[in-house]
């Protein structure tokens, strides 16, 4: 292990590290964006959750009405979910209709008809509009390497189609506010360092969803003079050795600063009696929930003191792995979902609980969705997909837009995946509106926004 992997490693294992983005690092990326800042006086935070691995959201929801229904498991085969286990959904929009979810995300049913989750329908990376005659018409509407994890997890990331852009959306949303000030930085993610949160001069702060060690014990000669860690520490941290160049030097002192800050913050944040699951019924899946209720956790208490940490505006990332159902799909994703509408659930319960609720808002993405064809025991990558948007501020109980017809010869689908009805940029921008991103400042986030219709989606209070 070389010295720059053994730095890396070690603050990541004390519970807190900031990555760098100088040259050092690699390639600093020449942005065109613009990064003027704004003040703001009132707290909110965006609670990003991944769904790694392409989520068969749009297979959630399931007709009621026998002969759609029919149509359906014709479709769906050993895939489809029983008519008796599906709850209606209690809403306005008219294109419900005869739909419901199944019972083992029953917690999503709970939160919509409470009004506390609404779901838009059918989002992903685009060009631009697109229809199946222009894909027909000409391939090049396309978006780039379909099918791709590792690409199409980028654009979603990223907000727009370019594969090869070093900052996510997450990260350029928070640089549009003035963080002067703040004792930690305030674009976080649970679950290792991701492009989402990273912006042109902020790096992503990678805070473990476990235990905060106390690094001081590591760093702090005087009282600790007869550690073995010291010389070590003491060489890496001494500008004039040669063996760390500057930029390592000042990770270090900034990890340390930062895991002293955050550490007392945590200290003051309140202890809740809110119980997350922690079994499905997968044992695989339940090997998940540990670390998915921890994040979560985590997140609850890192919004509560957003005031002692300075953070007016937080971007917060969490991650749910398992999605890629290629096989085994009918018993893996219900126990997926099940601990992901579950752990949502409790996750507002518990910023409830703390008293924060009315600042916080979380939405799901995923790279793709799934075919609607199956291949046996699983599905294969597809394209859009149904996402999630939870929180107080939420006008819930809603659809956004139109579902797809589940039919194999349907406008609606291109060799059996859904064509977007809504790109990543349309769904981001709403959550960034909430956020305090005026219309003028979208270009700024979303850099290809006005490719698009400018579409308001309801979704708040």
């Amino acid at each position: 292990m070389d010295r720059r992997q053994f730095l890396q490693s070690g603050l990541s294992a004390f519970g807190v590290c900031a990555s760098h983005s100088s040259p050092v690092f690699g390639m600093a990326l020449d942005s065109n964006f613009v990064n003027a800042t704004k003040s703001v006086n009132d707290y909110k935070t965006l609670v990003c959750v991944n769904l790694q691995g392409g989520a068969d959201s749009i297979s959630l929801f399931v007709p009621t009405n026998n002969s759609e229904y029919n149509q359906y498991q014709k479709i769906r085969q050993n895939l489809s979910y029983e008519q008796s286990s599906i709850n209606p959904l209690v809403s306005n929009n008219e294109n419900l209709d005869g739909f419901g979810l199944p019972d083992f995300v029953s917690s999503f049913s709970s939160l919509f008809n409470d009004k506390k989750l609404s779901i838009v329908s059918n989002v992903g990376p685009l060009r631009e509009p697109t229809t199946l005659s222009m894909i027909q018409a000409n391939k090049a509407v396309l978006p780039p390497f379909m099918n791709s994890h590792s690409d199409h997890e980028a654009l979603w990331q990223t907000g727009f189609v370019s594969v090869n852009e070093r900052t996510g959306w997450g990260g350029r949303l928070i640089e549009a506010f003035n963080n002067d000030g703040t004792l930690v930085p305030n674009n976080i993610s649970l679950k290792q360092t991701r492009k989402f949160i990273r912006g042109n001069k902020l790096d992503p702060f990678v805070v473990n969803a476990g235990q905060i060690q106390n690094l001081s014990q590591y760093v702090d000669w005087e009282t600790n003079s007869d550690l073995p860690l010291r010389d070590m520490f003491n060489k890496l941290t001494n500008r004039s050795d040669t063996s760390l160049d500057e930029s390592y030097t000042k990770v270090v002192n900034s990890a340390m600063n930062s895991n002293q800050a955050l550490k007392r913050g945590l200290q003051t944040a309140s202890e809740t009696a809110v119980s997350y699951p922690s079994t499905t019924g997968n044992v695989a899946v339940d090997s998940e929930a540990e670390g998915f209720n921890a994040q979560l956790k985590r997140a609850a208490e890192l919004i509560e003191i957003a005031p002692f940490l300075g953070h007016q505006r937080q971007v917060i990332f969490i991650q749910l792995g398992m999605f890629d159902t290629h096989d085994n799909q009918a018993t893996i994703f219900p126990a997926l979902m099940k601990l992901l509408s579950a752990g949502m659930k409790s996750f507002q319960t518990d910023l409830e609980s703390r008293g924060i609720d009315d600042r916080v808002v979380t939405f799901t993405q995923s790279e793709f969705g799934r075919t609607l064809t199956i291949n046996s025991n699983g599905t294969d990558h597809g394209w859009g997909g149904h996402q999630f948007v939870m929180g107080t501020p939420v006008l819930g109980g809603q659809v956004i837009g139109n579902l797809p017809e589940f039919a194999i010869d349907s406008s609606d689908t291109y060799q059996s995946a859904f064509i977007p009805q809504f790109a990543v940029e349309q769904y981001g921008a709403n959550l960034a509106r909430w956020f305090g991103i005026s219309e003028s400042e979208m270009l700024d986030i979303f850099p290809t926004y006005n490719r698009f219709d400018n579409v308001d989606f309801g979704l708040f209070v």
